[in-house]
């Protein structure tokens, strides 16, 4: 490094020195520059360890006055600031990634439970319609309404009507018109044919499923009694499976609720930790506002609990960087001064040289007023000759 000392003695030696060769002083500076900067930049970093150091060692306690004003106390506020806020958004983004899986495991579950549910149904719709049918059988029975009976016969009777109208139409005979017509008609009563017999399905399903979910406990002949108890049993389990259905449901309609407010959640994972990013890069320059108060010769009470024998090495090494930075600033200010001095000299110089230009230029102008004056005096000396000619006696004129 390059102290004052040295530097003053390395200025003075430049301005004595006869060679030639030009000192190229913006270069020192630059140099110079940049060895201040890589000072001040080691100094920083220590001084911001320190400070985060101290900060940390505080914990919980308060060892700083409560002053108003920029001093160690309003460093330690911003300081427990930002890191509550950088915590904060730590257990949001925890609370969110816990969400996102809940709500992954909440699609899985559903999934199979609505796939269990759906395979129950499949194997409730045929004992549902078997159990209809066995308790439209059972005249004994008064668990079940008029009507339903007599739009079992009105299906029926429709259903025989369609088969016979069918046996009809494939019976008849006759040219491609007639084929064509017929063929149209039979397509019709298929149709027909095939809703009535899904209506009349329907009702029987409707009727045993109506059964078992008014609890009927009735004897039932036949096969029937053991379809109502297998029935029985997976209403049971189906009905149960639908309410924790109906749970899980609402739980993802909450949490998926609670995303769509804002945005997505890995969007908003995002900017929590872009959040968190900024703050941590504000904390550096934190732990150095600290740092450099602890140098401050009017700190040093404050921080006197807090300090311990290793941090004394640190503001020794602090210290010595601050005066070598000093003597830098110095001999710049001195390469700078000596800058200074060549550019006055070179001023100097430039107008020396216009007085002996402006000087030059005088004595050329007296010697031309000199020949002009000597021009004007003979003039005068010829006007007076002339003068006396035209005034004078000339006697041989008369």
């Amino acid at each position: 490094m390059i102290y004052n000392g040295i530097m003053t003695e390395q200025i003075s030696n430049d301005n004595k020195s006869g060679d030639n060769k030009p000192i190229d002083r913006k270069s020192q500076i630059r140099e110079l520059e940049d060895k201040k900067r890589l000072l001040r930049e080691t100094r920083n970093r220590l001084l911001e360890g320190l400070g985060g150091t101290l900060l940390q060692r505080v914990g919980e306690e308060n060892p700083f006055p409560d002053v108003q004003g920029d001093g160690p106390a309003a460093v330690l506020a911003e300081y427990r600031r930002l890191q509550k806020e950088i915590a904060e958004s730590a257990g949001m983004i925890k609370s969110l990634e816990a969400d996102i899986v809940r709500l992954k495991e909440l699609e899985e579950i559903i999934s199979a439970r609505e796939e269990e549910e759906s395979l129950l149904e499949k194997e409730l719709d045929p004992l549902y319609a078997s159990l209809g049918m066995a308790l439209l059988k059972e005249p004994d029975l008064n668990n079940l309404a008029v009507f339903v009976k007599q739009q079992e016969e009105i299906f029926l009777s429709k259903i025989g009507e369609h088969e016979k109208t069918l046996e009809e139409l494939e019976g008849q005979k006759g040219g491609i018109f007639s084929w064509l017509g017929k063929n149209a008609k039979i397509a019709v009563e298929k149709a027909l044919l095939s809703r009535t017999r899904s209506d009349l399905q329907k009702l029987y399903r409707n009727t045993g499923e109506e059964y078992i979910s008014a609890g009927k406990a009735e004897a039932i002949g036949g096969g029937a009694a053991e379809d109502a108890g297998k029935a029985f049993e997976l209403k049971g389990r189906l009905s149960s499976l639908q309410e924790e259905l109906n749970s899980l449901k609402d739980e993802r309609r909450r949490k998926g609720g609670f995303f769509g407010t804002e945005s997505s959640p890995a969007r908003r994972i995002q900017g929590l930790e872009k959040q968190i990013s900024l703050k941590k890069k504000d904390l550096p320059a934190v732990y150095l506002r600290l740092g450099n108060m602890v140098t401050l010769e009017k700190e040093k009470e404050t921080f006197s609990s807090l300090l311990i024998e290793n941090d004394s090495v640190v503001l020794e090494k602090a210290e010595a960087i601050a005066s070598e930075t000093a003597a830098i600033e110095l001999s710049i200010e001195k390469i700078k001064a000596a800058i200074s001095i060549d550019d006055e000299k070179v001023g100097i110089e430039k107008m020396e040289k216009a007085i002996l230009n402006q000087r030059q230029k005088i004595t050329a102008a007296e010697e031309a007023i000199t020949g002009l004056e000597k021009q004007i005096a003979e003039s005068e000396q010829h006007i007076g000759e002339l003068n006396a000619f035209i005034q004078g006696d000339h006697g041989g004129e008369n």
